[in-house]
């Protein structure tokens, strides 16, 4: 039985949602307590370095991450043990054996002890195989990436948390 992984709506919304939530409220309590009216440019200020270390750099790596995988397609059959990805512009064809590593890049802020960030649920894998390609897969493409890679292929991967999971 084929896996077939490519972006969706359903994923896009599933890791906008806490932002949309959040900054959705903080709009509704300002307009509440006071309308359309600035009484002091504090207000802007702050929204200006919330979103400037928040907002902004989910915004960043969501585009950053629906360009990168706009047209990919993976698919992993584990009864034969294959691994097909296809961009529009190559298709490539491996067998699990092939794999020399799974590497999983994630942003800091996901977890429980560190607090909310709308970055924090932004995440990427790379499969490296052995003719040395590679292949970059995004949350937008997998729900529960590293964990659902991991089992898919039975493999463990190598983990680095950064500030922001940019694609190098």
């Amino acid at each position: 039985m084929d896996n077939v992984y490519r972006i969706t709506l359903k994923q896009q919304l599933l890791l906008l949602t806490p932002a949309i939530i959040i900054y959705g409220f903080l709009g509704a309590v300002y307009l509440f307590f006071f309308g359309l009216s600035l009484p002091t440019p504090i207000y802007l200020y702050a929204f200006l370095v919330l979103f400037g270390i928040d907002l902004l750099p989910a915004s960043i790596l969501h585009i950053q991450y629906l360009v990168k995988n706009s047209k990919a397609e993976l698919i992993i059959n584990r009864q034969t043990r294959r691994i097909s990805y296809s961009n529009g512009t190559e298709n490539l064809d491996y067998c699990f054996d092939d794999l020399r590593e799974l590497y999983c890049v994630a942003s800091y802020g996901g977890g429980r002890n560190t607090g909310y960030y709308s970055f924090g649920d932004y995440r990427f894998c790379k499969l490296i195989f052995k003719d040395d390609v590679e292949i970059v897969i995004t949350c937008l493409m997998v729900n529960n990436i590293q964990h659902t890679l991991e089992s898919l292929l039975g493999v463990t991967a190598k983990k680095k948390l950064k500030i922001f999971a940019f694609i190098k």
